[in-house]
């Protein structure tokens, strides 16, 4: 499938739209006051120890501390080349296959922690995974530095090879060029990207990492606990080195510089793609002409219609996203169980542009609607398989259930769409739902019972939204005159447009 790149970029933040079809697919987001950690390394210092969790927190000079997992940390002499390859290739969107080394890998036993870091230990530390809502950093000690056509392992005896250069021969020749190339006690991955290329370019990429980790190792020996080591390359160089593949005709940039410093970057180590660049001049933003703009604000929304009169509900929470397919208005042409397969078929494919587009990740559970016969259920898992083909996350999905529900996962590797565009409601507080007028009136009432009893007054005076006031004064007037009587108070009203709804305040006269 041919695709596009579009490139937004502004003083304040990149944008980059990958583009199907005519249809946006997948977006990232990059703002220069909060650039994503992934790939940075630190000098940090280890605050705690937790030998009961097999972890340590560990200070890296940001606000919260990063988790560095006992399994994370390098151990020379019994580490698993088989798990470290996987953590290393994962850190550049791909997964290492450990099953091509020379013999089938020992599996790692993992010491126990308090053998292997003390509190107030400097250690150099690598960031594995973005914070997420309320988590910190995820931290790895077993480095990794990712190029145009490898990735370095500087603490790793390995040679690994991404799992979707699927063609034995091409893998074998890259593996013995990797193995011829490889330093002694250093490790390296080959990517997908290095497939067709040549010993020099592999050597020539190899090389400039190599110098990389020299210049890393000096200037960690001078720097402070706490301090950063190494920042990986910006938003649209990444999506250059590590999603620019044969399906990429072309990319669109909207900025003079960055087309430049692209197209600069093409032509030292992706020269195959420096004719794939284009500068958009135009005075219409890109993401507008290609209806980009739209699609984000169609995936900020709770619901999604189909072109059936369909629809899907998306709600995420912090452990698992809960989709739920309906019909609608929509009526198949023969009977329910038609409907239902007609309507599950088509919601497929938009829950996956969704998961993609909204980088949905972790415990997925999708309620499709009930069918009955066996032969609908094999068809729509199989157009499930077939459509998360696209996706290049790692899913694993589980059979469709008694009840018409499939569970899968999806690797999370950064914040959703969601996370990194909206902020929490201050009103609902992410419920989705504030009290009626109704119901705040009524509250109201008994917060004037409570405060005249406790407090001797002559009478009262509500100050409060205009939607609230005309409700008191319109469909609840009566109460109101009930509880004067009741008080053997007056209860006066003054509006104030300033106030939300939902709050007032009760003046004692």
């Amino acid at each position: 499938m041919s695709a596009e790149l579009l490139v937004n970029v502004t003083p304040f933040e990149t944008r980059v739209a990958r583009i199907e079809s005519g249809l946006a697919e997948e977006f990232y987001l990059e703002r220069e006051s909060d650039r994503g950690l992934k790939g940075n390394i630190y000098k940090g210092r280890v605050q705690r120890v937790l030998p009961g969790i097999q972890a340590a927190f560990v200070d890296i000079g940001m606000e919260k501390s990063g988790f560095l997992y006992a399994g994370d940390i390098a151990v020379p002499e019994s580490y698993d080349v088989k798990i470290a390859a996987e953590e290393a290739e994962n850190s550049s969107e791909e997964v290492a296959d450990g099953s091509i080394s020379e013999a089938e890998p020992r599996r790692r036993t993992i010491p126990p922690i308090s053998t292997l870091l003390k509190e107030g230990q400097e250690i150099l530390v690598q960031v594995s995974k973005d914070p997420i809502a309320s988590k910190g950093p995820r931290l790895t000690s077993l480095l990794s530095l990712a190029g145009r056509y490898l990735v370095y392992l500087p603490g790793v005896d390995h040679v690994g090879i991404a799992r979707r250069l699927e063609e034995s021969e091409e893998r074998e020749r890259l593996l013995a060029i990797g193995r011829e190339i490889k330093p002694a006690r250093e490790g390296l991955i080959i990517r997908t990207v290095a497939d067709g290329h040549n010993r020099d370019d592999l050597k020539q990429d190899l090389d400039f990492l190599h110098r990389l980790w020299q210049d890393l190792e000096k200037r960690s020996t001078h720097a402070a606990p706490g301090s950063m080591i190494y920042t990986d390359l910006n938003l649209y160089l990444r999506v250059m080195r590590d999603y620019v593949d044969d399906e990429v005709e072309k990319i669109h940039i909207d900025s003079r510089e960055a087309y430049q410093s692209m197209k600069k970057f093409a032509r030292r180590f992706m020269p195959e793609v420096a004719k794939r660049l284009y500068y958009y001049p135009g005075e219409r933003p890109i993401f507008d002409v290609y209806g980009v703009e739209e699609e984000i604000d169609r995936a900020l929304k709770r619901k999604v219609s189909l072109r059936s009169g369909g629809y899907i509900v998306i709600d995420q929470t912090e452990a698992l996203v809960a989709i739920d397919v309906n019909s609608g208005s929509f009526v198949g042409s023969r009977n329910m169980e038609d409907t239902g397969v007609k309507a599950n078929l088509e919601a497929v494919n938009e829950i996956v542009h969704q998961l993609r587009l909204r980088n949905l990740g972790g415990i997925i559970v999708v309620d499709f609607i009930d069918m009955q016969e066996e032969e609908n259920k094999a068809r729509l898992m199989e157009v499930l398989h077939e459509s998360l083909k696209r996706d290049k996350s790692k899913t694993n999905v589980t059979q469709l259930s008694s009840l018409g529900l499939v569970e899968m996962t999806r690797k999370r590797t950064r914040d959703s769409l969601g996370r990194a565009l909206q902020k929490e409601c201050k009103r609902c507080h992410g419920s989705g739902h504030i009290k009626s007028l109704t119901t705040i009136c009524y509250q109201l009432f008994r917060e004037i019972v409570a405060e005249a009893r406790a407090y001797p007054c002559e009478k009262l005076m509500v100050i409060a939204h205009p939607s609230l006031i005309d409700l008191m004064l319109g469909e609840e007037s009566e109460d109101v005159a009930a509880l004067e009587v009741f008080l053997g108070k007056e209860i006066s009203f003054k509006s104030d447009d300033s106030l939300s709804p939902d709050y007032y305040e009760i003046a004692l006269l």
